[in-house]
């Protein structure tokens, strides 16, 4: 199991470079599933926005969301098994994660990634009986819902876990609906990188943070979204509040001004965009 990262020096070249592949490798394996699957977490705004001002960390692990209602009659099991039959995936420490190791060629070892398997909370999948896997579930995610309600299509080109280079097909939550689960994130845990995904979002979003606000503003109705503003007004409530000192612990700074200038960041942003609702 990979420790838990806090800073943006946790995020390395090798381990971001072995999670894209892994990326491309289950678009390759899950492409019978791709209608059932969302790309979601830390590499949607790299997938989003490749061509941004400020590229974005990536990250070291895969997030998918299920569409548990594409799910049933044995299709759940069916996707595992897929999985497991290459060989390259085992079940994680965690009872939602596969994970595998990519080599990289580079003389170094391998490097393990983590692949996360997440499903709204209001729907549950049924059970396979007999169960396909011991002790495997997925991950009830607050939030995870908006994931599947205007999921963008694109091409992704790499290579795969073995080295071979390929192009895939992958849907990834749109910008809109990421953020909204990244406050969800932002108020159920304590994981920096969180509040450093929200704001590069608000700072790059396409047309600027006007257009994030006006998607938000005619779901004003939505569960998800009124729960994600309640929190980013608790969480970003000062300067001195636990989502502007999330930014901080993420860059890690060494000065006492930079992080200042951090934190201040992180509270204007989200207050605009607050403002804005």
């Amino acid at each position: 199991m990979n420790p838990e990262p806090r800073q943006r020096d946790d995020y390395s070249e090798r381990q971001v470079e072995a999670a894209r592949r892994v990326l491309v490798d289950l678009g390759q394996v899950l492409a019978p599933f791709m209608d059932c699957l969302v790309v979601v977490g830390g590499w949607t705004p790299d997938l989003l926005l490749p061509e941004a001002d400020e590229p974005h960390v990536g990250s070291i692990d895969v997030d998918l969301a299920l569409d548990t209602a594409k799910l049933a009659d044995g299709r759940y099991a069916e996707l595992l098994k897929l999985l497991l039959d290459t060989k390259r995936y085992r079940k994680g420490a965690k009872d939602f994660q596969l994970v595998v190791k990519v080599d990289l060629k580079d003389g170094e070892k391998p490097v393990e990634v983590e692949v996360e398997f997440l499903a709204p909370k209001d729907v549950k999948l049924k059970k396979n009986k007999p169960k396909f896997m011991e002790d495997f579930r997925v991950l009830w995610a607050d939030g995870c819902g908006v994931a599947f309600r205007a999921p963008v299509e694109l091409k992704l080109p790499g290579q795969n876990v073995r080295g071979a280079k390929n192009t895939v097909r992958l849907r990834v939550a749109s910008l809109a609906d990421f953020v909204v689960m990244k406050a969800h994130a932002i108020g159920g845990r304590d994981k920096p990188k969180d509040t450093y995904d929200l704001c590069y979002c608000l700072e790059q979003f396409p047309g600027g943070m006007d257009r994030l606000a006006a998607d938000w503003k005619q779901r004003m109705k939505e569960r998800d979204v009124v729960k994600a503003i309640e929190i980013l007004q608790e969480k970003f409530a000062s300067v001195d509040a636990f989502g502007p000192h999330q930014l901080v612990e993420f860059h890690s700074a060494p000065d006492a001004d930079t992080q200042a200038m951090q934190a201040r960041q992180a509270y204007e942003l989200v207050q605009k965009f607050l403002s804005l609702l």
